[in-house]
């Protein structure tokens, strides 16, 4: 029985959004979507029909580990802070707020507004969890009276940014770091600088007492670790040194035996804080390490980074032997991740606007994520067959998969030092280029993935796009050095550029079908037109607005379709008039390309949508909804049948065109192509009928990861998939239809 209400305590509160919006969801949404193995699933599942089927690859069942999600800030999750008694959460966000939160229902209990000026940089709560401490800018408040009328008490003596807070054990005093690379103590009862201790030559970005309360560790910019005698503000002899970035936490264990600390670049390091001695190094993160602490019962700690994951680590046999696994669910860069004071919970705050609440003592065993890249996706180009797509990644990877299965051909094509922003496939479909802000071009074997000669140097600035010619003997690309080049290439044999000159940074080049022109746009709004055999001007650029993102010609050769802002503008190559403009999205639009049959053309946008255009008319035809992040880059494969996009959110996604098309048709009758035909709402995910009936509510870390029409083929780290009961999926007025009647729930039936 206690099993069963855990359960049930679980399952109410990680589909909360739901279920206080409407009670039919109980089944509609939240039971289809509940762990497996958790007995409401278990024991009311069997009892339903008509209801979707959900599939999950690369993450665990809604409501399984993960307990819950607390949505509300509009901006990044900065600092979150746990009361000793584990039922509040305060939060620390962008947005300038402060909110506290009940951790058993997931209510919001309270609001801090204009606690800053600008962001609230670290919050901490007082041990007695009385009062709250917060930064934000360059001062710091304590605020009383949380469950009556809260009233500030503010600190004033830092002369930078105040990065972070901490209270004694005893709650007495409070520790805050600045950017003025001072470490202060406060006396909390009048608000009142007991010392400014000034030994760091950089920010401070990390402070935290010792559990005796005797001892203060704090971390700097300058990469060091100092500790200071938390009673007169002397310094210790121990200086500790070993991180190649700047220190961004630090934590004791609660015995004091360990000292954890995370930096920007990307290690955890355990020191003994006594001696300074360096016990280990834990690599697992692949980007800055924001947070880091330690489990009460110093056995694990948890970690939070900018490469989107937050990992538990064990920590056995004096941790040589660490380990970890990862919590995955974030879509954003997750700035903390901290205990319960009971150990039992993990919370985590990000970039994604999100608190997520997991269970740090679940035996559930770990999920591994499908492979995938681990870093934003810029760029994806399609073999002439439509057998094979290539991407490249803020992850310096480029990665070739089978464009019908999604699986990775190869292992990844690794050799760039910086993000690759560009890649292209030749004709033949046997060489990848690939353009990175390392300043160079690399060409790669397809069928081998091994390197082809050296890198293609001579761009002075990031190279922003690279594109083959139709005979495969040429590359032109894009510079920020005001520069488009025109390589001539014979493989194993040293390539020749032609340069060519604008008048801004160029962030985007292409060839027209034909192989006899080149075209590129640039930061000033211009779009130029070479002849590829003499390299001189087709004519006087063509102006158009902002910067332009995209160019790309039309399959006849006739037209350039160029994007840039909110607008997609159509050019006649041989009047230089514009003769459309197209507009509706409402973000920057990345990329524009015309269909192979010249009907359509197909745009994305920051604005986490791809609209598909009636080329001759500029009427939208379709909206694609489901990346949930700025698409970066869109391309139709050859047959014109689908579309390849990829996003910010390390994803790929293929979408099938007529299918696109039909779903807008009111002949369209099948129950998951009808669910998906609509839209998400911007409030708690929400999927509307025509008549903004509530259809389908998907949890947050779902959301970008729905493989469901008109989209055939997701790539990434997760896939969830959503599927229709063969009997019907029962909705609507006709709701109460999913409950069998012939199986009445009974005491006898829960699995003890």
């Amino acid at each position: 029985m206690s099993r069963f209400l855990h359960d049930a305590n679980s399952f109410v509160a990680s589909s909360r959004e739901a279920i206080e919006r409407s009670a039919p969801h109980i089944y509609i949404s939240a039971l289809p979507l509940a762990a497996k193995d958790g007995l409401i699933y278990q024991t009311f599942a069997p009892r339903c029909t008509g209801l979707i089927s959900v599939e999950t690859f690369g993450i665990g069942r809604h409501g399984g580990r993960l307990f819950m999600s607390l949505t509300g800030h509009e901006k990044s999750v900065r600092s979150i802070a746990y009361s000793t008694d584990d039922r509040r959460l305060a939060s620390g966000s962008e947005d300038g707020t402060v909110r506290i939160w009940d951790t058993l229902t997931g209510e919001e209990m309270l609001t801090l507004r204009r606690v800053g000026d600008h962001q609230v940089n670290s919050i901490a709560f007082a041990p007695d969890g009385k009062s709250i401490a917060v930064s934000a800018d360059s001062r710091v408040s304590i605020w009383t009276d949380l469950a009556d009328q809260p009233a500030a008490l503010h600190l004033v003596g830092h002369s930078g940014l105040v990065l972070v807070v901490a209270f004694s054990p005893n709650g007495f005093t409070l520790a805050s770091g600045s950017e003025d690379k001072t470490l202060c103590l406060w006396r909390t009862v009048d608000a009142q600088k007991i010392v400014a201790l000034s030994a760091h030559e950089g920010g401070v970005n990390a402070v935290a007492f010792s559990s005796d309360g005797q001892t203060l560790a704090s971390g700097s910019s300058d990469r060091t670790i100092r500790q200071w005698h938390a009673e007169t503000g002397e310094t210790m002899d121990q200086l500790l040194i070993g991180h190649e970035g700047s220190v961004l936490s630090v934590c004791f264990s609660l015995d004091n035996t360990k000292l954890a600390s995370s930096s920007s670049d990307s290690t955890i390091i355990l020191w003994e804080p006594k001696t300074g001695r360096k016990i280990a190094v834990l690599h697992g993160h692949m980007d800055w390490v924001w947070s880091v602490q330690f489990s009460p019962d110093g056995q694990s700690l948890v970690s939070a980074s900018n490469d989107k994951s937050v990992r538990l680590w064990d920590l056995p046999r004096g941790t040589r032997e660490a380990s970890s696994v990862i919590f995955p669910g974030h879509s954003g860069w997750i700035h903390c991740a901290i205990f319960s004071p009971s150990g039992r919970s993990v919370a985590s705050g990000s970039d994604d606007r999100i608190i997520r609440i997991w269970d740090a003592v679940s035996s559930r065993h770990e999920i591994q994520p499908l492979p995938a890249h681990r870093g934003g996706v810029t760029s994806v180009a399609v073999s002439t067959d439509c057998a094979t797509i290539v991407s490249g990644s803020r992850d310096r990877s480029i990665r070739i998969w089978d464009a019908r299965t999604g699986e990775l051909k190869l292992s990844p094509l690794l050799g760039h030092t910086g993000e690759v922003l560009s890649v292209a496939i030749s004709s033949d479909g046997c060489w990848i280029a690939s353009a990175s802000d390392d300043y160079t071009i690399r060409m790669w074997n397809v069928h081998t993935g091994e390197a082809t000669g050296e890198p293609l140097r001579g761009h002075k600035d990031i190279v922003n796009a690279v594109a083959f010619s139709i005979n495969a003997v040429s590359l032109v690309s894009a510079s920020l050095d005001m520069t488009v080049r025109v390589w001539d290439f014979v493989i194993g044999k040293q390539a020749v550029a032609r340069v060519l000159t604008c008048l801004d940074p160029v962030n985007t080049s292409s060839f027209s079908p034909d192989g006899q022109l080149v075209a590129a746009g640039d930061d000033g709004g211009r779009i130029y037109l070479w002849h590829v055999a003499t390299c001189h001007p087709v004519r006087e650029p063509l102006q158009g607005d902002y910067s332009v993102s995209s160019v790309s010609f039309s399959p006849t050769g006739s037209h350039i379709v160029s994007a840039g802002f909110a607008k997609t503008r159509v050019w006649d190559i041989t009047s230089g008039q514009q003769v459309l403009t197209i507009d509706g999205h409402s973000g920057w639009v990345y990329s524009a390309a015309f269909s192979p049959n010249g009907e359509f053309i197909c745009t994305s946008s920051s604005d986490q949508t791809i609209i598909l255009w009636n080329a001759a008319t500029g009427d939208s035809i379709a909206a694609l909804r489901g990346h949930g992040e700025a698409v970066r880059f869109v391309t139709f494969t050859s047959d014109g049948k689908s579309i390849v996009s990829c996003a910010d959110n390390e994803t790929i996604r293929v979408w099938d065109v007529e299918e696109a098309c039909s779903m807008l048709s009111e002949n369209c009758t099948d129950d998951i192509s009808v669910i998906f035909s609509t839209r998400f709402t911007r409030n708690r995910g929400w999927v509307l009928g025509q008549l903004g009936e509530l259809l389908l509510w998907v949890p947050e870390e779902y959301r970008a990861y729905l493989l469901a029409p008109p989209c055939k083929l997701l790539i990434g780290s997760r896939r969830i998939t959503i599927g229709a009961d063969p009997s019907g999926w029962h909705r609507g007025e006709g709701w109460t239809s999913c409950w069998r009647k012939d199986a009445p729930v009974t005491a006898a039936s829960i699995t003890m």
